[in-house]
Order: C-alpha cells, then sequence, then structure tokens
C-alpha cells in the first residue's frame, strides 16, 4: 500500500493539493490511497499513519522554490519548540533508492523547515524507526508557482523510473 498526502490551505489552491488530484488521474489501482491533511498534522498522523502498514509514504507541501525538492532530513522542530523532547534533533528518511531522477525537474534538498511538512515527516520517520518497519518515505516540496499537471507527471515519471509503482 502507498499513501500519498498533501498540505492544502484554506482555499484549496495551493499546488500540493491540485497535484495531488492530478496524480489521483494518473496513477491508478487499489495499493494507492491519496489523503488531504484536513485538519492539524497530528490528528492525520494518529487516523493515517500510526498503526497503518505502507511500503511507501509520500508527501507534497509547498515552497518557494524552481525545482521540486526531495526531502532528506526532519528535524525535530516545531516552530520554536521540539516535536519529541528526548529525540534526535534530525532523522534522515528513509527514502528508497532514487537514482533516477532528472535534475532538470528535481533537486536534494536538506531543508525542510520546521512547520507543519516537518512536522509530519519528523513524526512518519521516528515511527518508522521505533517500529523498525520496511515503509520508506519520500517528501517533496513542490514549486509554488508551476503547473499541477506538469508536476504530477514528473512525479509520476520518478516513482517509475525507479520502480515504486
Amino acid at each position: 500500500m502507498i499513501l500519498i498526502y498533501a498540505f492544502p490551505n484554506q482555499w484549496g489552491t495551493n499546488i500540493s493539493r491540485r497535484t495531488l488530484l492530478e496524480l489521483q488521474k494518473i496513477i491508478k489501482g487499489s495499493d494507492f490511497k491519496f489523503q488531504l491533511i484536513r485538519s492539524y498534522p497530528k490528528e492525520f498522523f494518529r487516523k493515517y499513519i500510526q498503526g497503518n502498514q505502507y511500503n511507501l509514504i509520500i508527501g507534497l507541501g509547498d515552497c518557494p522554490s524552481e525545482k521540486i525538492r526531495i526531502e532528506t532530513q526532519a528535524k525535530n522542530a516545531y516552530n520554536d519548540k521540539s516535536i519529541y523532547p528526548f529525540s534526535p534533533i534530525l532523522l534522515d528518511l528513509s527514502l528508497p533508492a532514487l537514482d533516477n531522477f532528472d535534475s532538470q525537474f528535481f533537486v536534494i534538498s536538506s531543508n525542510m523547515g520546521t512547520y507543519n511538512c516537518n512536522w509530519m515527516a519528523y513524526s512518519i520517520e521516528l515511527n518508522i524507526n521505533q517500529k523498525r518497519l520496511n515503509t520508506k518515505q519520500i517528501f517533496l516540496h513542490l514549486p509554488k508557482k508551476s503547473n499541477a499537471s506538469f508536476l504530477a507527471n514528473q512525479i509520476n515519471n520518478l516513482l517509475l523510473l525507479n520502480n515504486l509503482i
């Protein structure tokens, strides 16, 4: 089972939400679950991550970038506070092998920020590590000013070229 989630804004107009909707048109099959985070990330985590078993979890968020950022680390920080006291400061994401990606459209990044995207990625990774799951995680920060259909096709290509779907 593969979970793909996105952070919408209050108007539902942001790029991660629109890209998730486009991915639903491209990627078919009962092995996929597409979810919008409609509330605080902690509620989403409890409902869709904790206690569930996925092979791959893909998160989508917005960022002011020119390329799709493949994030490699999450930080134990939410704004100015620790997410989980006494947990590691940084966690490397359990990325699957992503040997094939087009550097014209993708860039590797380790700057997740300290807000909702980071909270979710850190919590997922901590859960994977603590439960010793075989789950892999990809978090993609999407350029705010891009076309959702184009981004969905690039993400689909990334997944296909790396034999993830």
